[in-house]
């Protein structure tokens, strides 16, 4: 009977070990779809030269791959030491920056374009990142930011089943959740929205999702929203430190 019962434990692990899998190349094969989407937004903003700024970028690889599609110079900022070095080793002018506690280390309208990729769900301060990055943006530049859409299909499904959307989960790295409709408000307060989309249809592989995601967007697995900088108004991007500190939870220790 032991044997049997864990025969059939056995039987589940894998089960659910199968699942991870299916579920992590899933995750991954939106992921790549919303690099390759983002340097599509690149092309079609026509763009050409000048500086990118790559928020939160990692080894640098997509990066390179950002500016190359626009021949322009490639920025980054990263906040783990080990992949900023990585990035810099591929010719990635990197700088190391604590978003939730420090500015961008470059001058006001520094650059042309700013990609700010899977970010800003991972943040408590977004009003500072998100004011920073309209800074060091030039007028009429170009700013590309994604999330993860919380009023995704799947997350929709998942919320009605009682289960935690996977866009915020307890045990996750995400502390922020943005519904498409959201993420549009958020950023129109300081930019003009030129296109905003979605990327991936989970649970469906990618062959399926981009006709899906034309005619539903707003349940697409990753908003992409494109925005130029084209005033300097009072908004959130001009916030007092003391008025983001009234709109913010304070983490102990973080």
């Amino acid at each position: 009977m032991a044997a049997c019962n864990l025969q059939r434990t056995g039987w589940r692990d894998e089960l659910k070990d199968a699942g991870r899998g299916a579920a992590n190349s899933l995750c991954s094969g939106v992921l790549a779809e919303v690099a390759e989407q983002i340097r599509v937004e690149l092309l079609e903003a026509g763009l050409n030269g000048g500086q990118l700024l790559d928020i939160g970028c990692w080894d640098g690889a997509a990066t390179l791959n950002y500016a190359s599609a626009v021949g322009a110079r490639p920025f980054g900022v990263e906040v783990f030491a080990d992949m900023a070095e990585r990035a810099r080793s591929l010719g990635v002018q990197v700088a190391e920056v604590d978003l939730e506690q420090e500015g961008l280390p470059w001058a006001d309208n520094a650059m042309d374009v700013v990609v700010c990729n899977q970010v800003l769900e991972h943040l408590k301060n977004i009003w500072g990142a998100i004011s920073e990055i309209f800074r060091v943006v030039k007028a009429n530049g170009t700013v590309i930011c994604s999330v993860p859409n919380l009023s995704s299909l799947h997350n929709r499904i998942l919320l009605c089943i009682g289960r935690q959307p996977t866009s915020i989960r307890v045990m996750g790295p995400h502390v922020r959740g943005f519904t498409f409709s959201e993420f549009r408000s958020f950023l129109s307060a300081g930019f003009k929205i030129e296109r905003i989309r979605t990327t991936g249809f989970h649970p469906l592989p990618p062959a399926y999702t981009k006709p899906l995601c034309r005619l539903l967007p707003s349940l697409g697995h990753t908003t992409i929203c494109v925005c130029t900088k084209v005033s300097a108004a009072d908004g959130w991007w001009r916030m007092s430190p003391a008025r983001m500190r009234q709109l913010q939870t304070h983490y102990r220790g973080v």
